[in-house]
């Protein structure tokens, strides 16, 4: 049986009780596990060609519609150095920003956590290609080590670069 394509989807399957401020939504870039804060992901949907803009970075592939909304895509694997290669898993991850709506391109979403402060290392010594402000950190959780990227930062620091 073959996996479920993705859909429009908006997390409501998160329980009231839980907090929402310690959800992060996993998600891979070739074989590395990432994990973005869940309050800044407005949808997730099936990924779709995408329109090319000249002159813009490489790793901006262009823009889509989703609902007659145009949204700027960012393919995140390109943007965070892996190599972008096709797959039945990949998924558009959508984010509201000040510039307008973003998505970016991951090769698969896995899943929805919790991470409590201590399984959070915040200041762990590596470098990394964006800015310190959207690295949150390493989590730990289930033997994995994941590396926690507030990815609306990242697409909204995109967004508003072309606004000026």
């Amino acid at each position: 049986m073959s996996e479920p394509k993705y859909t429009h989807t908006n997390y409501d399957q998160v329980r009231e009780e839980d907090n929402i401020d310690n959800k992060y939504l996993l998600f891979r870039l070739g074989d590395e596990l990432y994990g973005t804060p869940l309050l800044g992901v407005r949808e997730v949907v099936e990924p779709q060609a995408s329109k090319p803009i000249p002159n813009t970075p490489k790793h901006f592939s262009g823009v889509i519609n989703i609902r007659g909304e145009i949204v700027g895509v960012i393919d995140l694997r390109m943007r965070f150095n892996h190599k972008a290669e096709v797959n039945p898993h990949q998924a558009f991850m959508v984010f509201s920003t000040d510039g307008g709506p973003m998505a970016g391109l991951v090769d698969k979403v896995e899943s929805v956590i919790s991470l409590t402060d201590k399984e959070i290392e915040h200041n762990p010594n590596i470098g990394i290609d964006v800015s310190r402000d959207a690295l949150i950190g390493i989590g730990k959780h289930s033997k994995r080590l994941i590396t926690l990227i507030d990815l609306h930062k990242v697409l909204q620091a995109h967004s508003l670069e072309g606004k000026k």
